[in-house]
């Protein structure tokens, strides 16, 4: 297993709900109104650069700059050569 640094992979960092903290309905941001009041229930999480999800859908900053990471030195290619290498011109 690759060890990214990040904590529950599945669950979102701002939504509202259930195991993995996301609902179709109420997304990030989402309120409601009790007896007149508007209460924020889809809450941001306390440490987004820590989460690989940001709303159930997108992916946080963190988890994309990781993701860029990997692409530059090559780990996702196979076989793996950093960008700067595989952008290289050969005469």
């Amino acid at each position: 297993m690759i060890k990214t640094g990040f904590e529950e992979p599945l669950r979102a960092c701002c939504g509202h709900g259930g195991k993995y903290n996301y609902n179709l309905h109420i997304g990030c941001g989402a309120k409601v109104k009790i007896h007149g009041k508007e209460i924020l229930i889809g809450k941001p999480c306390k440490d987004p650069s820590v989460v690989v999800n940001w709303d159930g859908v997108h992916l946080t900053q963190a988890a994309n700059k990781w993701v860029f990471e990997q692409i530059v030195d090559g780990s996702f290619s196979d076989p793996p050569i950093p960008l700067n290498m595989a952008c290289h011109k050969h005469p």
